[in-house]
């Protein structure tokens, strides 16, 4: 089944997170995006409450169209069991405001990744290998002085091919 957040007509921009205000919910104020075109602010206080939504001005028309389209969206499929029926997963109906919340959560946990992920691309020697990502212990990329020996060693070493981050553009690596 297909997952809302896979639609491209509704993203976010200018997403704003206070993580130290989040507490229930993600705390965020960001600008909804339809089609391209800018039709309305979100936010949430992180307290637990649903997001609010709110056209912006002359943007009434494109919300509705906004919500018209969430509302022909597929449910989403959780993986936990329905409380009225065991037998069957839990599903949520979309709403533009779920889809909001949504959008931001998933933008907000990739841009921590990639926040980790680049902290460890400057000091860690990371590899995938057999489509796993490794690191080697103890050993400092940057305390490397020649590391296109010591990468050559470290395949060398390796019964299986493996793909060293540190020698690929940063965004194919963090790929």
């Amino acid at each position: 089944m297909t997952n809302a957040l896979d639609q491209q007509r509704i993203i976010l921009k200018n997403l704003k997170v206070a993580d130290f205000a989040s507490r229930e919910s993600l705390c965020f104020t960001a600008t909804v995006v339809f089609d391209g075109e800018p039709i309305a602010d979100a936010d949430n206080d992180g307290h637990g409450a649903a997001t609010i939504v709110r056209a912006r001005q002359g943007k009434r028309d494109r919300l509705a169209a906004a919500e018209e389209f969430v509302e022909n969206l597929p449910p989403e499929v959780t993986e936990y069991d329905d409380p009225t029926d065991s037998s069957r997963r839990f599903t949520i109906e979309i709403t533009l405001d779920y889809l909001v919340e949504s959008l931001a959560c998933t933008m907000h946990a990739q841009k921590k990744m990639r926040a980790a992920f680049n902290r460890d691309m400057a000091n860690k020697v990371m590899y995938v290998k057999a489509g796993q990502l490794m690191y080697l212990k103890g050993v400092n990329l940057k305390a490397i002085p020649d590391r296109q020996a010591y990468f050559a060693a470290l395949r060398a070493r390796q019964k299986e091919p493996v793909t060293i981050l540190a020698e690929l553009p940063p965004d194919e690596a963090f790929a």
